[in-house]
C-alpha cells in the first residue's frame, strides 16, 4: 500500500472528520420526546490541523479565521448543552445566542460564505430542536419580559406628609365612603402626595385598567361577600395587566405565585398559565383574601400578610406583642415592600374613588365583555381572528392564558374567549376547517381587486388546493367579503417553525426591507418562522421595527430536485 505523504494525510483526515462532525451535529436537531439531555457535541478536531497547515503555506489565513469563528460558535454551544443539562435555562438560552452572534457578527458575512452558512444552519436547527425539548418539559428557552410590579418600583420609598395634606385627605374620605376602614394618617396622605405629583402614569393605568377589569373583580368579590374596595388592589399588585410578571416569579393581576397557583386549582403548563386568567385568577384571590382576614380579624393586617404570606405576618407579631399593622410597620419588623404596601393600596384607592378631585380625567377602557366558546381540539388564534376579522393580538390579549398561539392539545373542555357576539359567528365558520387542521390552517377575508392567483402567492399554497377545500370553481371571481380558508396543510413547513427542514424544503436566506405597519407576528406568519427566530436572526432586543431597516429571514423554500445539496464540509469549500 502505498503510504500518503503528510500534506495528503493532513488533508485526508480533515475531510474525513468534518465529515463525521456535519453529520453528527445534524442529528441534534431530533431530540426525543421527555428527554432533558441531548447528545453532546463532538470536540472540533480540525483546528489544530489547520493551523498547522497555514503554518506550512497551504492554506489562507482567511481559511484559519473561519474556522477559528466556527470554533468559538462551537464552544459557546457546547456550553450551552452544559447548562441544558443541568436545567439552567437561562445560562443555555444566552449561550445558544452566543454562537449564533458569533457567527452573525463575522466580518466575512454568513450570506457571502457557504461555510458559515452551513454552520449557521446547523446550529440554528439543533438549537430550535433543543427549544423545542424545553418546551415540551415547561420549561422553554424564550427569555421572559420580567417588570418591577408597582409595589417593587415603590418599595423603600419614605412617603411624608404635611398637616394640609393630611387634613385634606380626611375631608375627602368623608365624601367618598369607603367600605373598608381607611386611617388617613401621614403615610397614607405622603402616598397620596407622591403618587400624584410623581407618579401619574401609575395612576392613568389604573385608572384605565379599573374600567376594564373592576366589574368583573367586584361581582365576584360580592359572591364572595368581600368589601367592594379591594376592587382597587390589582393597581398596586399588577397595574391590572393580567400578564404582568415580576422579578419573584408572581404573575397575573393577582400577582399569584406557581405554589399557591397549583395549590388552588390553576394550571401552569406548556399550554396555559390560568394565574394571567382575569376571572379564575380573581376566585382565587377573593378566597385567599376572605381566608387571611378571617385569620388575623384586621384587613392591613390580612393585606400585609397576602403580600408577604401569614407565616411573615405571624412571625412579626409573635415577636413585638403587636397585633396591629401599623405598630409592626413603625417597629420595621415587616418586609420592605410590606411596609408601603398598605399605604400604597389606601393612597390608590382615594384617589380612585374620585380622581377630578385629585387632578385626573381618565378615560376608563371599556368594561370587559367577551363570549365564551368551547374549543374541543388544538387551534390557533390566528384561524380564530381570520374567521372573526378581528386583530390577532386583540384576541390573544383577551386570552392572556394561553402561552401560545394555539388552544391546548390535551383539554376537550377548554373555553376561548372571543369579542362579545361573536361565538354563533365562529361556530358556524370554524365548521368547515377540518379538526385537525384547526392548527395549520388560516382564514382570509376577500377584498377588492383579490384573486385566486394572489391569494394562493402570498401564502404559498396552489390555486387548485384553494379551489377544492373552498369548493369554488376556477371561473368564479372571489366576492369581496367572503372568507377563504386557507390549507395550509400538516406538512408544509409550518409544522417544523422551529424544527430541520422537512423533505423537499430546506432554509434560504435573504433580505427583507421593513415597511411602515410591519409587525414581528405579521413576519413571523407571512415567512413561516418564529418571533424567536426573527429576533434571534437580527439580534433584536425589542419587538419594536424601525421602517427601512433590514432584517435578515432564513425561510423555507422548495429545493430544486436537481441540485443534491449534502451536510459534508470539504476542504475545497474552505477556500
Amino acid at each position: 500500500m502505498q503510504k500518503l505523504k503528510p500534506l495528503a494525510f493532513l488533508l485526508t483526515v480533515l475531510a474525513l472528520t468534518s465529515c463525521q462532525t456535519a453529520q453528527q451535529r445534524v442529528a441534534l436537531g431530533r431530540l426525543p420526546k421527555g428527554s432533558l439531555a441531548p447528545l453532546p457535541l463532538p470536540l472540533n478536531p480540525q483546528l489544530t490541523t489547520l493551523r498547522a497547515l497555514h503554518g506550512l503555506g497551504r492554506i489562507s489565513a482567511r481559511t484559519l479565521e473561519i474556522s477559528q469563528i466556527i470554533d468559538r460558535a462551537e464552544s459557546a454551544y457546547t456550553a450551552g448543552l452544559n447548562d441544558y443539562e443541568a436545567g439552567n435555562m437561562e445560562e443555555a438560552r444566552q449561550e445558544f445566542n452566543q454562537a449564533l452572534s458569533v457567527l452573525l457578527q463575522s466580518k466575512y458575512g454568513i450570506l457571502s460564505d457557504n461555510q458559515l452558512s452551513e454552520e449557521f444552519n446547523v446550529l440554528t436547527d439543533n438549537i430550535n430542536g433543543i427549544e423545542l425539548a424545553a418546551i415540551h418539559q415547561g420549561t422553554p428557552l424564550s427569555p421572559h419580559q420580567y417588570a418591577p410590579t408597582p409595589e417593587e418600583a415603590f418599595s423603600g420609598l419614605t412617603f411624608a406628609s404635611n398637616a394640609g395634606e393630611l387634613q385634606r385627605v380626611r375631608q375627602e374620605m368623608l365624601s367618598v365612603h369607603p367600605d373598608i376602614p381607611f386611617v388617613a394618617n401621614p403615610s397614607v396622605a405622603g402616598a397620596i402626595a407622591y403618587l400624584t405629583a410623581h407618579a401619574r402614569g401609575y395612576l392613568t393605568s389604573v385608572l384605565e385598567g379599573l374600567g376594564r377589569y373592576g366589574p368583573m373583580i367586584s361581582e365576584i368579590f360580592k359572591q364572595e361577600g368581600l368589601p367592594h374596595d379591594l376592587v382597587y388592589l390589582p393597581g398596586p399588585e399588577s397595574l391590572f395587566d393580567p400578564s404582568a410578571l415580576s422579578r419573584k416569579g408572581a404573575k397575573g393581576l393577582w400577582q399569584l405565585m406557581p405554589d399557591t397557583a397549583r395549590e388552588s386549582g390553576l394550571r401552569i403548563n406548556r399550554w396555559v398559565d390560568e394565574r394571567s386568567d382575569p376571572y379564575k385568577s380573581t376566585v382565587v384571590a377573593a378566597r385567599d383574601l376572605k381566608y387571611l382576614y378571617h385569620q388575623f380579624g384586621d384587613w392591613y393586617l390580612a393585606l400585609a400578610a397576602y403580600d408577604s404570606g401569614p407565616v411573615t405576618v405571624q412571625r412579626a407579631i409573635a415577636s413585638t406583642g403587636y397585633a396591629d399593622y401599623w405598630t409592626l410597620r413603625r417597629l420595621h419588623v415587616l418586609l420592605p415592600e410590606t411596609e408601603n404596601y398598605v399605604p400604597l393600596f389606601l393612597a390608590t384607592m382615594a384617589i380612585a374613588k374620585d380622581p377630578k378631585a385629585y387632578g385626573f380625567n381618565v378615560d376608563p377602557e371599556a368594561p370587559l365583555e367577551i363570549d365564551r366558546v368551547n374549543v374541543r381540539v388544538p387551534t390557533d388564534l390566528r384561524l380564530v381572528a381570520g374567521l372573526l376579522d378581528y386583530p390577532p393580538e386583540k384576541l390573544k390579549r383577551l386570552n392572556p392564558d394561553l402561552r401560545g398561539w394555539v388552544t391546548p392539545e390535551d383539554d376537550p373542555a377548554f373555553t376561548l374567549n372571543l369579542p362579545k357576539g361573536t361565538a354563533a359567528a365562529f361556530e358556524q365558520r370554524v365548521a368547515v376547517v377540518p379538526a385537525s387542521d384547526r392548527r395549520w390552517w388560516r382564514a382570509y377575508r376577500v377584498s377588492a381587486g383579490d384573486t385566486l392567483g394572489s391569494v394562493a402567492l402570498h401564502y404559498h399554497v396552489s390555486e387548485a388546493r384553494l379551489v377544492e377545500v373552498n369548493q369554488l370553481s376556477h371561473a368564479d371571481p372571489l366576492s369581496p367579503g367572503s372568507y377563504l380558508m386557507i390549507p395550509l396543510a400538516p406538512w408544509t413547513p409550518r409544522r417544523v417553525l422551529a424544527g430541520p427542514a422537512p423533505t423537499g424544503w430546506s432554509r434560504r436566506a435573504f433580505h427583507y426591507r421593513v415597511r411602515r405597519g410591519d409587525t414581528l407576528d405579521r413576519l413571523a406568519e407571512r415567512y413561516h418562522v418564529s418571533v424567536y427566530e426573527l429576533r434571534r436572526w437580527n439580534g433584536l432586543r425589542s419587538s419594536r421595527l424601525i421602517a427601512g431597516r433590514t432584517l435578515l429571514i432564513y425561510r423555507f423554500m422548495r429545493s430544486d430536485p436537481r441540485r443534491r445539496i449534502t451536510p459534508k464540509r470539504k476542504l475545497a469549500r474552505r477556500n
